[in-house]
């Protein structure tokens, strides 16, 4: 029995049909995947949002206990003041005054600035002035290490 060849129309009709299936058999399967991304998307931005607000809480509240703990130095080194003056001499007494004014103001400058404006002007500080930026974050690096370090040695029998 001899085989007849198709013609060459049919055979492009038949893969036109198939190709117009398949794409029909794909679609809701896309368009399920298109919606899963979105909601992707959404919880990740959600997610996000939340993780900045956080950060900003937290960092807030950073800022209000540093500058609690600037007032009660200021508070600390202006009673110092007095001591000094009647051990030292008034002189070395203001000394400790102007220090415990500059350490309020500190105090008072930081408690009023919000975050977003204490993090632009680090930025613009760092930016002018890269090596005294780099000098304080190692001093302050090197203070938490020994502060560290000391705490670690002690042991709970410790009294110092």
């Amino acid at each position: 029995m001899a085989r007849t060849p198709k013609p060459k129309a049919d055979a492009a009709t038949t893969a036109q049909d198939a190709v117009s299936a398949a794409t029909a058999a794909v679609a809701p399967a896309v368009e399920e995947a298109k919606i899963s991304v979105a909601k992707v998307k959404e919880q990740a931005s959600a997610m996000g949002a939340e993780a900045i607000d956080t950060a900003r809480k937290a960092a807030t509240q950073g800022k209000d206990m540093a500058a609690e703990a600037l007032s009660e130095i200021s508070k600390l080194a202006e009673g110092a003041a007095k001591v000094v003056d009647e051990r030292v001499g008034e002189q070395y007494g203001d000394y400790a005054r102007k220090a415990a004014t500059s350490v309020g103001n500190a105090a008072n400058t930081l408690q009023s600035k919000d975050i977003d404006t204490i993090v632009s002007d680090t930025k613009e500080f760092v930016r002018k002035r890269p090596a005294i930026a780099i000098g304080a974050v190692a001093a302050v690096g090197l203070f938490l290490t020994q502060m560290l370090r000391r705490s670690s040695k002690k042991t709970p029998d410790d009294k110092a």
